[in-house]
């Protein structure tokens, strides 16, 4: 475990690293596509730093239940955001079918997969990470008094 928890921060530590000299390797780039390309890459860069920390909280056994409220505002903002990226999608996909520009087509490419793998990833995370690992109060409840006699209530 130690061993596969060292190479996961060290992933995210050299995912940061890379993310911060791309970033600022490119600052002084005249040429605007290569600049925001590049500064593209950077922010997947940190975002697999990102996931490389969630990997690494639950190696660790942190943070995977979700009580009540939480549960209730993370299913909130993820079923906000699977709205949004499905817009995204779409219109994202109605510019793909009409630009004649290869390069433009190109860029506009990377933006709908990336916005496909978005709207998955946000759909499985509320589908099987959430619902599996929330704790609702009734869960709390199911779990007290599951296997006592009566329920909590008195006998007779």
């Amino acid at each position: 475990m130690s061993n596969k928890f060292d190479k996961v921060k060290n992933m995210m530590i050299l995912e940061e690293r890379y993310a911060s000299n791309l970033s600022s390797s490119v600052e002084g780039l005249k040429n605007v596509v290569v600049k925001e390309t590049l500064r593209g890459i950077a922010h997947d860069s940190r975002k697999h730093a990102n996931l490389y920390n969630a990997i690494l909280s639950l190696l660790k056994g942190e943070g995977q239940l979700i009580v009540e409220q939480e549960y209730n505002q993370i299913k909130s903002i993820l079923e906000e955001h699977i709205k949004v990226e499905m817009r995204m999608v779409n219109e994202v996909k109605n510019l793909l079918e009409v630009e004649r520009d290869s390069r433009v087509k190109h860029l506009i490419t990377e933006i709908y997969e990336d916005e496909v793998k978005h709207h998955a990833f946000m759909r499985r995370l509320l589908e099987a990470v959430i619902r599996h690992e929330a704790i609702l109060e009734e869960d709390v409840w199911d779990a007290i008094w599951k296997d006592v006699l009566g329920h909590g209530a008195p006998l007779g």
